[in-house]
């Protein structure tokens, strides 16, 4: 009976998302090795320079699968400011996906999102199309994420779907259940800020309809995007009792704490791939505003005020969630928590691990029918 490969894999890059974590440290239990690459030295410039270096190293100590989830480590400082940087991001990039390919490491790739949020090479449509031939294996959230990926000419040879897990609460006491124990109703964004999710539009709604709701939002991430922090100032309703602004990096141990005060959690996402925000507010039972995106559409509406026609239907929206009863957000609540509940990280971890063995072994079938002609 043939041996079940062991996989040792090298993931990059490493974020603060959770997603790696809880993904990995499952996958580690059942018995895969997990390192992480261009983390050689303090220099982030250096690091990238040396990622086909470390490749050949990882792949002599054994390594044989490269499991890629976002191309932002790739760029190069300056990219933002000097196009040419970018286009040297993307020569190195091509030489990094060239190099995967020459020492025989099979390249999975999670499509965390179909673009990436800001652009990292001169023309990201044509880096996708690059990673997609160049990818072995393309994980996906979604079915939507896979057709929306189609719908730019990127179709991978080898592709499956593994949902985003829940992201449990760490708490010792229960959580205190929405639509109680609270004066006005309260509505929460939160997450890093980016153009694409909305935050000007739920600020903008928000302040129309202030004077007709006894709620108060609390927008909280850090923005590092000088000019859209300047809008968000502007835009923010100046009574410090209805709406609270936290542009900056929310420390790991108050998120917790603002989502136990949250009743709802806002995300008037423009586009959304995948949201692991909607997945923590979904764990911690907060019900959810969101738009009517096909990304979103897996989300049960018993759990959701999901809305259309952007600043209208967000508007109709808060007001809704800032009048409906207790009762009803208890139930939301409850959907929210069975929604979330409903696939574990070792099921996702069992399934990557699957998924992951099956190109590994094509390619041993592959070298051993090299040996053999």
């Amino acid at each position: 009976m043939m041996k079940s490969p062991k996989l040792k894999i090298a993931a990059f890059p490493r974020d603060p998302n959770p997603y790696q974590g809880l993904l990995y440290s499952e996958m580690q239990r059942l018995g895969t090795e997990v390192s992480y690459l261009g983390e050689l030295t303090p220099s982030r410039t250096l690091n990238v320079l040396l990622l086909p270096f470390e490749l050949a190293a990882k792949r002599i100590a054994g390594t044989n699968i490269i499991h890629l989830h976002w191309v932002f480590g790739f760029s190069l400082p300056g990219a933002r400011r000097f196009s040419c940087m970018r286009w040297v991001s993307y020569f190195w990039f091509r030489v990094w996906l060239r190099t995967c390919r020459a020492l025989r490491m099979r390249l999975v790739w999670t499509a965390h999102n179909v673009l990436p949020h800001d652009q990292v090479f001169p023309d990201d449509i044509s880096a996708r199309l690059l990673l997609t031939n160049a990818s072995d294996l393309i994980i996906a959230h979604s079915h939507t994420t896979l057709a929306e990926l189609a719908a730019l000419g990127c179709v991978g040879r080898q592709t499956t779907v593994i949902p985003h897990g829940p992201i449990n609460p760490k708490r010792c006491t229960p959580l205190r259940v929405p639509g109680t124990g609270t004066k006005h109703r309260q509505l929460l964004f939160l997450g890093r800020i980016h153009d694409y999710k909305g935050v000007e539009d739920l600020l903008s709604a928000f302040g129309a309809i202030i004077d007709d709701i006894d709620a108060h939002l609390t927008v909280a991430g850090q923005c590092d995007d000088a000019a859209l922090r300047s809008r968000l100032e502007m835009l923010a309703p100046k009574n410090s009792k209805k709406c609270s602004l936290r542009l900056e990096r929310i420390p790991e141990e108050e998120i917790s704490d603002l989502l136990e005060v949250a009743d709802v959690v806002v995300l008037p996402f423009r586009q959304v791939t995948t949201s692991g925000s909607a997945m923590l507010a979904l764990s911690y039972g907060r019900p959810l505003i969101v738009p009517g995106l096909d990304a979103l559409a897996d989300f049960p509406d018993q759990a959701v005020f999901r809305y259309e026609g952007e600043a209208t239907g967000l508007r109709v929206a808060l007001k809704d969630a800032a009048r409906v009863d207790s009762e009803t957000l208890a139930r939301m609540s409850d959907a929210a928590f069975r929604y979330a509940s409903e696939t574990t990280w070792l099921e996702i971890a069992n399934k990557t691990v699957h998924e992951m063995k099956s190109i590994h072994s094509g390619m041993l079938g592959d070298q051993s029918l090299g040996r053999e002609s």
